[in-house]
């Protein structure tokens, strides 16, 4: 054998020996780019046309990455850093885990709701394609530890997001909605790439813990204050949060009802799960190095604060603007920035050895998940009946549709933070670490936006219950028992962990906060 076949023998067996574990580590992101490929030879095997075919092909394969994640959280599956070489591209924990299967779930039921909306689109190959990109990119983003993977993945999220909410071509506002989210999503990656190489210029590594080791070590530069604004300028505009929040309402109205859930509850919660990994790593989080938490007491107080103002900006602007709606969907998307208000408050005030606030953030979006979800649900099955999603619509649903409208009533209950639903244990568990550190202004702020929301989310309720209209529109609203059984399956948890048993889910997601913040 020639000593070139013998070296290339060498480093075959090296690569091999070091892959194999981390194609056991990767195995839902492989599947779920696997299934891109399956479905796309399927629609040129079967040609072109709308099939039921394609919706149940991709439940089953989200199914089957669920199993995979879970799987890798109980199994015997391989868990830590993925790479070679001391090149570190993702870590494999429970924190990714959680996330993944928030991901997976919201993927899953959107594909149902879309089966559910009485629409054509939803059938053809290509939704189930954008949809297996979007969960293939969420999951790995959730896992990131390097910049490069992490741009890569958070673009792909992007791109799929723009063509789902501009997916029907048959309706005006779907296209607005499309071309709006791509305008804004455009400048939003362009200012964050630049925030990405500013920090890869300083530091000269793309490893999120050598970049934090290196800033730790540095001086409090305005170069690094510019940086962390143009960062923190692309999370916000997929978090829909200020000041990056107004192409939320237009590009929530005019996407299909499901795809609008989708993107309110997967996309944002893809960002804070890079987010507080991110903040794991700079010393907003505890970090088993000492010369990483000193970050917190210099350009961390920086981080700290964008966090703080932006926190405050969309609670306070996503409240007042959801004050005036009329449109029950667009009243969600405003709706949707004020929450990512009350997570980015919490997430300003993580610090060592907090796990408090760290399980609040998880947790609030294993409910959120579900009310907001089951919301747009409702906003679906109002479109596909009456045509509007008005919520003058809604008048007298308590009485021609009570297990509906009760149900509805739950989720907004449960979304203006009011016991006993989930959604007030998840609150309460927001601001108590706020509480605890002494910010008690920010808590006062986040309280009053509380108090604001409360009045604009009893709109639809005063609509159910205190206003009958023999001849409204909701007379029309007829939903079949598998529209009532998604309602209730979505309502029951609020309910559940809002009265008993929340104890043991709260403690899970805090459980997940030692995982992240050890493995350095």
């Amino acid at each position: 054998m020639t000593p070139l076949f013998l070296l290339a023998q060498e480093t075959h067996g090296k690569l091999s020996g070091a892959l194999m574990p981390d194609l056991g580590r990767l195995a839902p992101e492989i599947f779920l780019c696997a299934m891109v490929v399956v479905v796309l030879l399927l629609d040129v095997i079967r040609g072109k046309g709308r099939s039921e075919f394609h919706p149940r092909l991709t439940l089953i394969g989200i199914f089957a990455a669920m199993a995979l994640v879970v799987w890798q959280m109980i199994g015997d599956a391989p868990a830590g850093s993925v790479g070679y070489a001391g090149f570190r591209a993702l870590e494999i924990d429970h924190l990714g885990a959680v996330f993944k299967l928030i991901f997976l779930a919201t993927g899953a039921l959107t594909v149902l709701f879309i089966g559910r909306s009485g629409m054509a689109y939803g059938k053809e190959a290509e939704l189930s394609i954008l949809m297996f990109g979007a969960l293939a990119g969420m999951c790995y983003l959730s896992s990131a530890t390097e910049l490069l993977g992490f741009y890569l993945a958070f673009e792909t999220v992007s791109y799929t997001g723009y063509l789902m909410a501009g997916y029907r071509t048959d309706s005006v506002r779907s296209a607005e909605a499309g071309g709006k989210y791509v305008i804004f999503g455009s400048v939003s990656s362009a200012i964050m790439l630049f925030g990405l190489s500013l920090i890869y210029g300083y530091t000269g590594t793309t490893d999120f813990g050598r970049i934090a080791e290196a800033l730790a070590a540095a001086p409090r530069e305005p170069i690094l204050l510019v940086a962390a604004i143009f960062v923190f300028g692309g999370f916000a505009f997929k978090a829909a949060a200020f000041p990056f929040q107004f192409w939320c309402p237009d590009v929530y109205e005019g996407a299909p009802a499901p795809i609008a859930g989708f993107l309110a509850v997967a996309s944002k919660a893809a960002v804070f799960a890079v987010m507080l990994r991110v903040l794991s790593y700079v010393g907003v989080v505890g970090t088993a190095s000492p010369r990483v938490a000193e970050l917190l007491a210099s350009n961390g107080t920086v981080v700290q604060q964008i966090l703080i103002v932006a926190a405050v900006g969309s609670m306070t602007w996503g409240n007042l603007a959801a004050l005036r709606q009329t449109n029950l969907q667009r009243m969600l998307a405003y709706s949707s920035i004020a929450h990512a208000g009350y997570l980015l408050m919490a997430a300003a005030v993580l610090s060592p050895g907090n796990t408090a606030a760290f399980g609040a953030i998880v947790f609030y979006f294993l409910i959120y998940l579900c009310m907001n979800l089951g919301a747009f649900y409702v906003v679906t099955l109002m479109r596909r009946d009456t045509g509007s999603a008005e919520i003058s619509s809604l008048r007298g649903l308590g009485f021609k549709q009570p297990l509906l409208a009760v149900s509805f009533a739950i989720m907004l209950f449960s979304l203006t933070g009011l016991p006993p639903t989930a959604g007030f244990v998840g609150k309460f568990q927001l601001f108590a670490p706020v509480v605890e550190r002494g910010y008690y202004v920010l808590a006062a702020i986040g309280l009053i936006n509380g108090a604001i929301s409360l009045y604009y989310y009893a709109k639809p309720l005063k609509e159910m219950f205190l206003t009958e209209g023999a001849d409204g529109d909701a007379s029309k609203l007829a939903p079949e028992p598998a529209d009532l059984a998604l309602v209730a399956l979505l309502a029951a948890p609020l309910l559940v962990f809002g009265v008993f048993g929340w104890d043991h889910v709260t403690e899970f997601a805090r459980s997940v906060a030692p995982t992240i913040a050890g493995v350095r």
